[in-house]
């Protein structure tokens, strides 16, 4: 019995599965072209059925897999690459490009390198690869990002905050809004982390859904001073504790999953994806006119 992580479903499986494994390297383990469906090794070990939707329902009962559930078009699979998969992702790039495959670079220097592969189903996967730059680079990251969101916004009047690159995706406004809300959810875990000398306290928080809080609290309307102001005061605050905490960076918890994540982690993390939104937010500026400043 082997547990499946996802389905895609697709019109042809086993033509399919030749995509997925010549581009990207998905290992096919058992098939059945009466019944429509392959089953493959994912990058990371995981198990995806190629099939269609009446395909699915006769295999289903094969696997143990409470928790399969379909790709949708649009939503992103992450699979995650060892400390060495730079060679990997290399490999990976090589191949996306031999094949003409649609993807985007969306590292973020100093905290990721990510390889978004548009698959044929509609879903994307992205091939994520974890950086480990030197803490005091981590520290910089950290107490570089409420200069540059600052800076971003300084110019800008409030008819301004609502632009965006298309009529799809999240305003100026919701970029940081959204920003602000994830930095306090983040900032849960990283207090844990800095409070306890002994590495790996237990932690267990809850999840954060991006959209049901963009909706929940109508990040599409509200002003953004006060957020503003709260992001350098958060990260000022963690900055003064580390400042004051021997080790802090070192300390740690431990997720249900069993991860241990050290507070310089849980920084670098927040960092990049802060990072992400203001990179954002120039890209809205310079779609508008304006110069993306010195903070994009």
């Amino acid at each position: 019995m082997r547990d499946v992580r996802i389905r895609i479903e697709t019109e042809d499986a086993e033509r399919a599965s030749r995509w997925y494994s010549d581009v990207l390297a998905w290992e096919p383990l058992d098939f059945s072209p009466e019944e429509g469906w392959v089953l493959l090794r994912m990058t990371g070990g995981d198990h995806a059925l190629l099939a269609d939707r009446d395909a699915w329902v006769k295999a289903a009962g094969r696997w143990a897999s409470p928790a399969v559930r379909r790709l949708e078009p649009g939503e992103r699979l992450y699979l995650s690459l060892p400390e060495e998969g730079d060679a990997a992702l290399n490999r990976l790039e090589a191949r996306l490009q031999a094949a003409g495959a649609k993807y985007r670079d969306e590292s973020e220097p100093g905290c990721w390198r990510t390889l978004a592969v548009d698959l044929p189903e509609g879903g994307i996967a992205a091939y994520w690869q974890e950086l480990f730059p030197p803490m005091e680079d981590i520290v910089e990251m950290f107490a570089d990002g409420p200069g540059r969101l600052e800076s971003l916004l300084s110019d800008l009047e409030d008819h301004a905050l609502d632009w965006r690159l298309t009529a799809d995706s999240w305003s100026i406004r919701q970029q940081v809004l959204h920003l602000v809300d994830l930095e306090l959810a983040a900032l849960h875990k990283l207090k844990f982390a800095l409070s306890s000398p002994e590495r790996g306290v237990e932690y267990v928080g809850p999840s954060f859904h991006q959209d049901a809080w963009a909706e929940g609290m109508n990040y599409g309307e509200r002003p953004v001073a006060a957020e503003v102001q709260l992001f350098r005061h958060v990260r000022e605050h963690v900055l003064s504790v580390c400042r004051h905490v021997p080790g802090a960076l070192g300390r740690s918890v431990r997720t249900k999953g069993g991860r241990e994540e050290s507070a310089g982690r849980l920084m670098k993390m927040m960092a990049g994806h802060a990072n992400v939104h203001l990179r954002r937010i120039a890209e809205i500026r310079t779609r508008h006119g304006l110069p993306p400043r010195e903070g994009g």
